[in-house]
Protein backbone atom coordinates (compact mmCIF):
# COMPACT_ATOMS: atom_id res chain seq x y z
CA UNK A 1 0.00 0.00 0.00
CA UNK A 2 1.13 3.45 -0.78
CA UNK A 3 0.14 6.97 0.10
CA UNK A 4 -0.63 9.62 -2.21
CA UNK A 5 -1.39 13.00 -2.50
CA UNK A 6 -2.85 15.54 -4.55
CA UNK A 7 -3.47 19.40 -5.39
CA UNK A 8 -6.99 20.43 -5.35
CA UNK A 9 -9.08 23.39 -5.34
CA UNK A 10 -11.33 24.08 -2.69
CA UNK A 11 -13.74 26.91 -0.87
CA UNK A 12 -13.30 27.36 2.96
CA UNK A 13 -15.04 30.05 4.65
CA UNK A 14 -13.81 32.30 7.25
CA UNK A 15 -15.18 35.32 8.89
CA UNK A 16 -14.66 38.99 9.91
CA UNK A 17 -15.64 41.19 12.84
CA UNK A 18 -16.18 45.21 12.15
CA UNK A 19 -15.00 46.80 9.25
CA UNK A 20 -11.06 47.19 8.01
CA UNK A 21 -11.39 51.07 7.16
CA UNK A 22 -8.08 54.17 7.62
CA UNK A 23 -9.38 54.34 11.38
CA UNK A 24 -8.52 50.91 12.21
CA UNK A 25 -5.61 49.98 14.25
CA UNK A 26 -5.18 46.51 15.34
CA UNK A 27 -5.88 43.57 13.13
CA UNK A 28 -6.47 39.87 15.32
CA UNK A 29 -5.85 36.53 13.44
CA UNK A 30 -7.96 34.52 16.08
CA UNK A 31 -8.05 30.78 16.51
CA UNK A 32 -10.70 28.99 17.98
CA UNK A 33 -10.24 25.78 20.14
CA UNK A 34 -11.57 22.36 18.90
CA UNK A 35 -14.81 21.21 19.07
CA UNK A 36 -15.37 25.39 17.85
CA UNK A 37 -17.04 27.33 15.07
CA UNK A 38 -15.41 30.64 13.80
CA UNK A 39 -19.17 31.76 13.46
CA UNK A 40 -19.30 31.76 16.99
CA UNK A 41 -15.89 32.09 18.42
CA UNK A 42 -15.56 35.77 16.55
CA UNK A 43 -18.68 36.77 18.94
CA UNK A 44 -15.90 36.89 21.94
CA UNK A 45 -13.94 40.18 20.12
CA UNK A 46 -17.32 42.13 20.46
CA UNK A 47 -16.82 44.60 22.90
CA UNK A 48 -13.37 45.57 21.24
CA UNK A 49 -13.89 49.19 19.94
CA UNK A 50 -15.33 48.15 16.54
CA UNK A 51 -13.73 51.18 14.97
CA UNK A 52 -10.16 50.42 16.14
CA UNK A 53 -10.43 46.83 16.22
CA UNK A 54 -11.07 44.39 12.78
CA UNK A 55 -10.64 40.39 13.61
CA UNK A 56 -10.42 37.58 11.10
CA UNK A 57 -11.39 34.29 12.34
CA UNK A 58 -10.20 30.75 10.18
CA UNK A 59 -12.10 27.93 10.20
CA UNK A 60 -10.84 24.80 11.12
CA UNK A 61 -11.34 22.68 7.81
CA UNK A 62 -12.36 19.47 9.59
CA UNK A 63 -15.75 19.76 10.76
CA UNK A 64 -17.46 17.43 12.21
CA UNK A 65 -21.00 16.29 14.18
CA UNK A 66 -20.30 16.97 18.19
CA UNK A 67 -23.01 14.29 19.43
CA UNK A 68 -23.23 11.36 17.01
CA UNK A 69 -24.54 11.60 13.71
CA UNK A 70 -26.10 14.76 13.75
CA UNK A 71 -27.24 17.73 15.46
CA UNK A 72 -24.33 20.65 16.55
CA UNK A 73 -21.29 20.73 14.36
CA UNK A 74 -17.80 21.42 15.48
CA UNK A 75 -13.97 21.46 14.00
CA UNK A 76 -10.68 20.41 14.15
CA UNK A 77 -7.76 21.87 13.30
CA UNK A 78 -5.80 18.71 12.68
CA UNK A 79 -5.82 15.12 14.23
CA UNK A 80 -2.51 12.90 14.33
CA UNK A 81 -3.51 11.08 10.98
CA UNK A 82 -1.75 12.94 7.89
CA UNK A 83 -0.39 15.55 10.46
CA UNK A 84 2.20 17.13 7.98
CA UNK A 85 -0.08 17.53 5.10
CA UNK A 86 -3.13 18.81 7.42
CA UNK A 87 -0.42 21.70 8.78
CA UNK A 88 0.27 22.79 5.36
CA UNK A 89 -3.04 22.88 3.87
CA UNK A 90 -3.58 25.10 7.41
CA UNK A 91 -0.94 27.26 5.76
CA UNK A 92 -2.37 27.76 2.63
CA UNK A 93 -5.32 28.54 3.49
CA UNK A 94 -4.77 31.23 5.98
CA UNK A 95 -2.21 32.53 3.64
CA UNK A 96 -4.96 33.18 1.04
CA UNK A 97 -7.40 34.60 4.00
CA UNK A 98 -4.50 37.25 5.13
CA UNK A 99 -3.65 38.04 1.48
CA UNK A 100 -6.88 39.70 0.90
CA UNK A 101 -6.11 42.36 3.31
CA UNK A 102 -3.55 45.40 3.89
CA UNK A 103 -1.89 44.64 7.25
CA UNK A 104 0.96 47.26 6.85
CA UNK A 105 0.70 50.43 9.33
CA UNK A 106 -1.53 48.21 11.77
CA UNK A 107 -1.17 46.20 14.82
CA UNK A 108 -0.85 42.40 14.24
CA UNK A 109 -2.30 40.77 17.19
CA UNK A 110 -2.27 36.86 17.14
CA UNK A 111 -4.89 34.99 19.65
CA UNK A 112 -5.44 31.17 19.72
CA UNK A 113 -7.05 29.39 22.49
CA UNK A 114 -7.11 26.08 23.14
CA UNK A 115 -5.81 23.56 20.34
CA UNK A 116 -5.96 26.71 18.04
CA UNK A 117 -2.62 27.82 20.01
CA UNK A 118 -0.76 25.26 18.52
CA UNK A 119 -1.78 26.22 14.75
CA UNK A 120 -1.62 29.71 15.57
CA UNK A 121 2.10 29.11 16.85
CA UNK A 122 2.95 26.80 13.39
CA UNK A 123 1.28 29.53 11.34
CA UNK A 124 3.07 32.38 12.80
CA UNK A 125 6.66 30.65 12.42
CA UNK A 126 5.43 30.08 9.02
CA UNK A 127 4.29 33.69 7.51
CA UNK A 128 7.14 35.40 9.72
CA UNK A 129 4.77 38.49 9.38
CA UNK A 130 6.11 41.02 11.91
CA UNK A 131 3.28 41.26 14.99
CA UNK A 132 2.95 43.40 17.95
CA UNK A 133 1.14 40.87 20.08
CA UNK A 134 0.62 37.21 20.72
CA UNK A 135 -1.56 35.90 23.30
CA UNK A 136 -1.44 32.24 24.13
CA UNK A 137 -5.27 31.48 25.92
CA UNK A 138 -5.80 28.07 27.78
CA UNK A 139 -3.98 26.32 25.15
CA UNK A 140 -0.04 24.84 24.51
CA UNK A 141 2.77 26.92 22.48
CA UNK A 142 3.60 24.12 20.10
CA UNK A 143 7.09 22.53 20.98
CA UNK A 144 8.37 21.66 17.60
CA UNK A 145 8.53 25.28 15.93
CA UNK A 146 12.18 25.97 14.85
CA UNK A 147 13.71 28.28 16.57
CA UNK A 148 15.31 29.51 13.45
CA UNK A 149 11.67 30.69 12.05
CA UNK A 150 11.59 32.99 14.61
CA UNK A 151 14.65 35.41 13.98
CA UNK A 152 12.20 37.63 12.37
CA UNK A 153 11.45 38.91 15.91
CA UNK A 154 12.55 42.27 17.26
CA UNK A 155 12.06 41.00 20.98
CA UNK A 156 9.36 43.84 21.67
CA UNK A 157 6.68 41.26 20.82
CA UNK A 158 4.30 41.29 23.90
CA UNK A 159 3.86 37.54 24.79
CA UNK A 160 1.13 36.77 27.11
CA UNK A 161 -0.13 33.69 28.46
CA UNK A 162 -3.97 33.58 30.22
CA UNK A 163 -4.85 30.54 32.19
CA UNK A 164 -7.19 29.53 34.89
CA UNK A 165 -6.95 27.02 37.47
CA UNK A 166 -10.53 26.30 36.91
CA UNK A 167 -9.56 24.89 33.82
CA UNK A 168 -10.29 20.77 34.07
CA UNK A 169 -7.37 20.90 31.62
CA UNK A 170 -4.63 22.71 33.90
CA UNK A 171 -1.98 21.11 36.25
CA UNK A 172 0.57 23.56 37.83
CA UNK A 173 3.44 21.81 35.93
CA UNK A 174 1.76 23.13 32.46
CA UNK A 175 3.10 26.61 33.50
CA UNK A 176 6.92 25.92 33.69
CA UNK A 177 6.61 23.51 30.36
CA UNK A 178 5.15 26.65 28.54
CA UNK A 179 7.30 29.16 29.86
CA UNK A 180 10.26 27.07 28.47
CA UNK A 181 8.95 25.75 25.41
CA UNK A 182 8.23 29.92 24.36
CA UNK A 183 11.76 30.95 25.81
CA UNK A 184 13.42 28.70 23.02
CA UNK A 185 10.97 29.69 20.26
CA UNK A 186 10.77 33.17 20.85
CA UNK A 187 13.41 34.13 23.04
CA UNK A 188 11.57 34.80 26.07
CA UNK A 189 8.73 33.66 28.49
CA UNK A 190 5.37 35.02 28.20
CA UNK A 191 3.43 37.20 30.91
CA UNK A 192 1.61 34.95 32.89
CA UNK A 193 -2.27 36.28 33.60
CA UNK A 194 -4.43 34.13 35.48
CA UNK A 195 -8.66 34.41 35.56
CA UNK A 196 -11.06 32.69 36.52
CA UNK A 197 -13.23 30.83 34.60
CA UNK A 198 -12.66 27.83 33.97
CA UNK A 199 -11.72 26.49 30.09
CA UNK A 200 -13.29 29.52 27.84
CA UNK A 201 -12.52 33.19 26.51
CA UNK A 202 -13.96 35.83 28.85
CA UNK A 203 -15.11 37.98 26.67
CA UNK A 204 -14.68 40.99 29.49
CA UNK A 205 -11.20 40.40 29.30
CA UNK A 206 -10.67 40.19 25.87
CA UNK A 207 -12.55 43.76 25.61
CA UNK A 208 -9.91 45.06 28.18
CA UNK A 209 -6.80 44.14 26.11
Amino acid sequence: MKQHHIDISIKASFYTLNELTEKTQRIWLVFHGYGQLAEFFIKKFEALDPEKNFIIAPQGLSKYYLNGVYGRVGASWMTKEDRLTEIENQYSYIDEILAQYDLKGRELIYFGFSQGTATMGRYAAHAKIPFDQMIIWAGTFPPDTDPNDWSYLTGKEGIHYYTSKEDIYFKEEMIPQQNEVVKIALGKEPELHWYDGGHRVIPEIVGKL
